[in-house]
């Protein structure tokens, strides 16, 4: 059975093409007290380059505070 020129794809055979939205993670800087989620690709970069310089320790990295421009945005537990 062939489909007519213009006639577009029904929904139902179309997948999502990139899987789930990425998971955002809540952290907050010490020193000046920002908030802000974090998308999950950002973090595996962070632990990549914490790896390679040879500083992971295997938990949550720290990442850098765009308010006071210091490495002090640290993963708060959402539970708590």
């Amino acid at each position: 059975m062939r489909r007519k020129r213009y006639e577009p794809i029904p929904p139902t055979g179309l997948d999502e093409p990139f899987g789930p939205p990425p998971e955002e993670y809540l952290y907050r800087c010490s020193v000046c007290g920002a908030e802000m989620l974090v998308n999950e690709a950002s973090i595996d970069v962070a632990i990549g380059a914490a790896t390679f310089r040879g500083e992971y320790q295997g938990r949550m990295p720290t990442i850098g505070c765009p308010g006071c421009n210091g490495e002090t945005m640290e993963y708060v537990d959402q539970a708590s």
